[in-house]
């Protein structure tokens, strides 16, 4: 019987999640190139949607699934494409944004699009 109610509690939580951690740091490190005015790379941090479908490498985010994410992968600096072009992301931040998708990517009440 108390499964119903801890599955309701979860998107709750996980909507916590990325309004208090998720996106501040989308906010502050991604908007300002990946917005529905300029959307670099065909991507726009705005919307789940455009982060689902991505870009000509794939999608910027496969939920549940980090290290099938573009994201996580440009992040990390590892590669040809490296986000934010410069400095990498501080650890913790790119931890955050690993968890945000392994947790299933759930979208919060920050960061709506303007549609």
């Amino acid at each position: 019987m108390a499964a119903p109610a801890l599955a309701g509690r979860q998107p709750d939580r996980n909507q916590r999640f990325f309004d208090t951690r998720v996106a501040p740091i989308l906010a502050k490190r991604c908007l300002g190139c990946h917005n529905q005015g300029l959307n670099n790379g065909n991507i726009s941090f705005l919307d789940r949607d455009s982060l689902l479908k991505g870009g000509g490498r794939g999608p910027a985010i496969v939920p549940g699934s980090p290290e099938r994410s573009v994201l996580v992968n440009v992040l990390r600096h590892d590669g040809e494409v490296q986000m934010p072009p410069g400095r990498k992301l501080p650890p913790g931040e790119i931890r955050i944004l690993t968890e945000w998708i392994r947790r299933g990517a759930v979208w919060g009440s920050k960061l709506r699009s303007e549609k």
